[in-house]
């Protein structure tokens, strides 16, 4: 049983985790970001699994019983991971581009005057 209500917190907990990340993922950031914004991906992405929150603890207690709630799950889990890592990619890509100096933010010392 404690495994049982284990995995149901930590799909839960995976679905808000994604939520959030998806939720301070700034859509300009990168061309990804932003194609993948403009084809509403992330809007459904959120609704998806809004969605998915309120039947999770009744598909844990029926996949003991049900091998395609337990296919589900397993479904979702795996959705779960590689929404995880893109957003994870987007948010690496996001960080190294602002941390990447622009020609302007140079450092004005380094140029050098042409005679």
């Amino acid at each position: 049983m404690a495994a049982k209500l284990q995995g149901r917190a930590y799909l839960s907990s995976f679905v808000d985790a994604v939520l959030n990340k998806l939720s301070s993922l700034d859509v300009n950031s990168t061309p990804e970001a932003k194609k993948l914004a403009d084809q509403k991906l992330f809007r459904k992405l959120r609704a998806s699994l809004r969605a998915t929150r309120p039947v999770l603890d009744d598909a844990e207690g029926k996949q003991i019983i049900d091998q395609e709630v337990k296919k589900w799950l397993v479904d979702l889990q795996d959705a779960l991971y590689m929404a995880d890592d893109l957003l994870n990619e987007l948010s690496t890509k996001a960080a190294i581009a602002t941390a990447t100096p622009t020609p302007t933010q140079r450092d004005p010392g380094m140029m050098t005057k042409r005679p």
